[in-house]
């Protein structure tokens, strides 16, 4: 087995979705024994001379300008929970390492990745765009995995001899000891990991415990470390809370990439998509203003969700500002495997057509973008019917409909109402005399709802060639009516 392990070492700070650290200097402090002592310093709190383990009164001495946020374990919880989700597109074994980590299991990813080259990479670029700051290591045991990567060695090792190599140098403050044996093992000169595999182990278990010896066991993969897994819901529903009131709503676009990169990595691991996606903008004192964004077939992407959410947010007025944001997708579709051709083809086409349309609707809404369908009526202007579009054309068939009634030629342009025209000498004008074809279709129809319709159509051509599509009544005054064009 290879476990990679993933270690956020600014995770108190991150995990508040905080400022830039080029901006306004920014501490996360917690409570510790009656004090509020500093955790963590962004770039701006630390070039003001402000460091970990200060207590937060000195450090708002030396920059009046400092903001300090208190530590939210359950932020953190909830930030490594987001990043096993995402994770599990890498990964069918994902364990969370608290407080700081999370373990992959890539044995079996590594080939269908392309290798260790490509990608850890990949994992790395990723975790950058979800906003983490992280260290990672790759070895046989998880445990010393997460060992190495938490003192920000960022190795890859294959066998359990290079792992020992590679743990000796460890300072044994980094190994789960309480203090006093931190301080009884100071005593005895001994500073790292391989003073203290040096000693025996009848010496070393009398000294710190059984406990501790299994734990160096496991580390040293001479016994087996079994982990429980991350359980990911079966629903997917993550908040973001914002660092500060948002007024415009474009501005949300970038807190929301987040929670969509995690989306998508919720959905590769279940081979599936998505065509809902339910978000909630919280207010501090008014109601959540929720929309729903949807697509024409199911899709993990989470660029093409970017791009429709830019598309929807640019219509979304705010009653107030955003303090937080939610996104809840509860339409789960598996992902039918597609076709990859080395040219562009039909299937190509209609893809991007559908996220044209798509864009269209994010933008206008839905029901101002629809198709066009046909109906079995033979009146002209029953015929057809507005749609609108659920799914993609080309991508996933609809339900089939009732089969169209054989119909005459017609045309694809007709008039909302027909148009009366002039008659000179039995003859139907319009810029000129119009010259009937020989075919009629007749229709006599519609005596059961009310709109009876009895007429003879005709394809009239006019002195300059064009083709107009008419009629005769044939009951009542018998006139001619122009009713759409070739």
């Amino acid at each position: 087995m290879r476990w990679l392990a993933i270690y956020l070492p600014r995770l108190p700070l991150e995990a508040l979705a905080a400022e830039d650290e080029g901006a306004r200097p920014l501490v996360v402090a917690e409570g510790q024994r009656g004090r509020q002592l500093i955790v963590l310093c962004n770039a701006a709190a630390t070039a003001a001379g402000i460091t970990p383990g200060m207590r937060s009164g000195v450090a708002r001495a030396l920059s009046a300008g400092l903001k300090v946020r208190v530590r939210d374990e359950q932020r953190e919880l909830s930030a490594l929970e987001g990043v096993a989700i995402w994770a599990g597109g890498f990964s069918s074994q994902v364990v969370l390492d608290l407080p700081g980590g999370v373990l992959l299991e890539l044995g079996g990813s590594l080939r269908l990745f392309g290798g260790v080259d490509r990608l850890l990479p990949r994992i790395r670029t990723g975790l950058r765009e979800l906003g983490y700051t992280a260290l990672l290591s790759l070895a046989p045991t998880p445990a010393g995995a997460m060992l190495l990567a938490s003192d920000g060695r960022e190795d890859v090792l294959e066998g359990l001899q290079g792992l020992r190599r590679a743990l000796l140098p460890l300072p044994l403050r980094r190994l789960p000891l309480a203090s006093g044996q931190q301080d009884q093992l100071g005593r005895l000169g001994l500073k790292c990991v391989g003073d203290l595999l040096r000693l025996p182990a009848a010496d070393l278990g009398s000294r710190l415990g059984q406990g501790f010896m299994d734990y160096l066991e496991r580390l040293l993969g001479r016994s087996p470390d079994p982990r429980s897994p991350f359980r990911p819901p079966t629903r997917f529903h993550r908040q973001l809370e914002l660092p500060a009131e948002v007024e415009n709503a474009s501005a949300l676009l970038f807190a929301s990439r987040r929670l969509l990169l995690e989306l998508s990595g919720f959905l590769i691991a279940r081979q599936a998509g998505t065509q809902y996606l339910l978000w909630h903008l919280q207010h501090a004192a008014l109601p959540a203003t929720d929309f729903r964004l949807g697509l024409l077939s199911p899709e993990r992407n989470p660029q093409r969700f970017q791009v429709l959410l830019q598309e929807r947010l640019e219509r979304v007025l705010l009653p107030a500002p955003v303090t937080g944001i939610g996104l809840r997708v509860e339409d789960i579709r598996p992902l039918a495997a597609g076709r990859l051709s080395l040219f562009r083809d039909e299937c190509g086409e209609n893809r991007e057509d559908g996220q044209l349309l798509e864009r269209l609707q994010a933008r206008l809404g839905r029901e101002a973008v629809s198709g066009i369908g046909l109906v079995p009526d033979h009146r002209p202007e029953c015929a057809w019917c507005r749609r609108i579009l659920k799914e993609m054309p080309g991508v996933r068939r609809a339900e089939p409909g009732p089969t169209p009634l054989p119909l005459a030629p017609r045309p694809l342009w007709l008039l909302a109402e027909p148009l009366s025209l002039e008659v000179r000498d039995g003859w139907p004008w319009l810029d000129g005399r119009l010259e009937l074809e020989p075919e009629r279709e007749r229709i006599d129809s519609g005596w059961w709802d009310g709109r009876w319709v009895a007429r003879d159509y005709f394809v009239a051509g006019s002195p300059e060639g064009k083709r107009f599509w008419i009629y005769r009544d044939i009951r009542g005054r018998r006139g001619w009516y122009l009713h759409g064009f070739f």
